[in-house]
């Protein structure tokens, strides 16, 4: 263990100290590369689309059961079903989770050790260790969709596992603030108060599964994560220029910070606002839901599966596209029947032949 300008660094006995390690660094291409723009922009990516991804999830979980009559049940991971062929059954975000961990792990792992020569201060140890027990969450989300016949988990213990990677990424921004500026400081502090908040969410999610915001509030914490931390990447380590533009010393920057922080708390909301409004949009228009059977058409022909079809709109019900009451008592399921029919969740509407 050595320092370098006030850092801990640990230096691996096979390999050699550079010369021109203590050189001042300036270039952003050439710093450790979680304290440059790579590495942020790996990180901030990753948790935005992650937190975006479960967002729109939910909100397409919650909208199509809801026509569909069904209860809604949360998950850590949402498969996009609507998606074809085996397409539908792949867990994109436990992938992503498990590629963007991949990627990060192999840039800043390789990369220092080559172009450091082995010095590899502390704090890049703190975020490696962030970014491996974030590729467990995406195996064991894998594993678990997967062993439908075999439960090799518990079942939660995808929830537990996510959770407790948020806490210890709260706990390392915590620990990660020793020996940095008071601007530094405090935009670490909301970065850890951010990932405290995700494990709450989830240990929230948990237990009221069948709420639709507990998912959505999960997404918004993780989503806040990338978008946070790219604007702490613009602020200290001021991308594109040689000169900083904060200075970390002051308490106005301090203050400046911490409301820049009120203004991400309140877009990304607004972000969510907007895409349920999309949502609202796209479902708002002719909904249809699948109806019993009647004993008057199960003996029609032997089609004891049909089912016949109430379309809703403003609350009346309409049938052949025409507004007004629809008298099932006297129609008889003739041939003139105009019913549309459509795909609701797990339940296959069947057409007359």
């Amino acid at each position: 263990m050595g320092t370098y300008h006030g850092w801990n660094v640990i230096k691996l006995p096979i390999l050699k100290q550079p010369g021109n390690f203590s050189r001042q660094v300036v270039n952003m291409t050439d710093r450790m590369v979680h304290e440059g723009m790579s590495g942020h922009i790996v990180a901030s990516l990753t948790w935005f689309l992650v937190g975006f991804l479960y967002i729109v999830s939910a909100m397409r979980r919650h909208y199509t059961t809801k026509l569909a009559g069904q209860k809604f049940v949360s998950s850590v991971e949402f498969p996009f079903d609507f998606l074809p062929g085996r397409l539908h059954n792949l867990p994109f975000v436990a992938l992503y989770k498990i590629v963007g961990a991949s990627v990060y792990l192999s840039v800043e792992i390789i990369g220092t050790i080559l172009r450091e020569s082995g010095c590899v201060a502390t704090s890049v140890w703190q975020h490696e260790t962030m970014a491996m027990i974030f590729l467990v969450s995406g195996v064991v989300d894998i594993v678990l969709l997967k062993s439908k016949d075999i439960k090799y988990f518990p079942d939660g213990t995808d929830y537990l596992l996510f959770g407790v990677t948020f806490g210890v990424q709260a706990l390392q921004f915590v620990y990660h603030l020793e020996g940095r500026t008071p601007l530094s400081a405090r935009l670490h502090a909301f970065q850890a108060f951010l990932a405290a908040m995700c494990a709450l969410a989830l240990a929230v999610e948990a237990q009221f599964r069948h709420n639709a915001m507990m998912p959505i509030m999960r997404g918004y914490f993780i989503m806040m994560q990338g978008t946070w931390m790219m604007h702490l990447m613009f602020i200290l380590y001021h991308p594109g220029t040689e000169e900083r533009t904060w200075d970390e010393d002051a308490f106005e920057s301090v203050e400046l910070a911490s409301m820049m922080f009120m203004y991400h708390l309140t877009f990304d909301l607004l972000l969510i606002l907007v895409v349920n409004l999309v949502f609202a949009k796209v479902y708002s228009g002719t909904q249809y839901k699948a109806l019993p059977h009647t004993e008057k058409y199960a003996g029609r022909e032997g089609k004891s599966q049909l089912l016949a079809l109430e379309q809703l709109t403003n609350g009346q019900s309409t049938a052949n596209g025409r507004d007004g009451g629809y008298d099932r008592a006297n129609n008889d399921g003739g041939e003139d029947s105009d019913f549309e029919y459509l795909k609701l969740g797990k339940a296959q509407i069947v057409p007359l032949p």
